[in-house]
């Protein structure tokens, strides 16, 4: 009889003893399921910052760089017809000059010269993939209603203004 009774409070104990092992196991992989999400809220918002913070860094260059490279794209496109530096600029879409920059960057080889210019290329190429994704995703709509909005914007071209003054059309225009 009492070797039934050390075995029943044996089997008490024991099943005490299993039941709060795995409350505790519980409650430690909830903790640890909290804690990960935590790290990885805290990792993503760092990563936020810093990212911010280098493309504020790097714009400015990748800016003076664009910029040295459409005027020298259109000096070479206004030498080649009699239109002016500005009708050739503004024909010229955002995509198209993005492709431009990245294709003399790739032939001058200026990729490879520093971490630096490389990581700035490597932005320009990833604007340039968004662009196209949104063309593709959403078509010709989008830059239509762009233009369409920025004609709104900049009033009557100077060829309407000549011809409803009675002008004629010249090839300076």
């Amino acid at each position: 009889m009492h070797q039934q009774i050390s075995e029943a409070v044996r089997e008490a104990v024991q099943t005490q003893t299993d039941r709060l092992q795995d409350s505790i196991q519980r409650e430690n992989d909830e903790l640890l399921k909290t804690i990960d999400e935590n790290m990885k809220k805290i990792i993503k918002e760092r990563v936020k910052t810093q990212v911010k913070a280098q493309v504020t860094r790097i714009l400015p260059r990748i800016e003076e760089f664009v910029n040295a490279q459409l005027k020298a794209e259109v000096l070479t496109r206004s030498s080649h017809s009699l239109r002016t530096s500005y009708a050739v600029a503004a024909d010229l879409s955002e995509m198209e000059l993005k492709k431009i920059l990245i294709d003399k960057m790739e032939g001058n080889k200026s990729i490879q010269r520093s971490d630096e210019q490389r990581n700035l290329y490597k932005a320009l190429v990833e604007a340039y993939d968004a662009d196209k994704t949104i063309l593709d995703t959403y078509g010709e709509s989008t830059i239509l209603k762009r233009r369409r909005e920025d004609d709104d914007q900049e009033g009557p071209s100077l060829l309407q203004r000549n011809l409803s003054d009675g002008g004629t059309l010249t090839s300076g225009v």
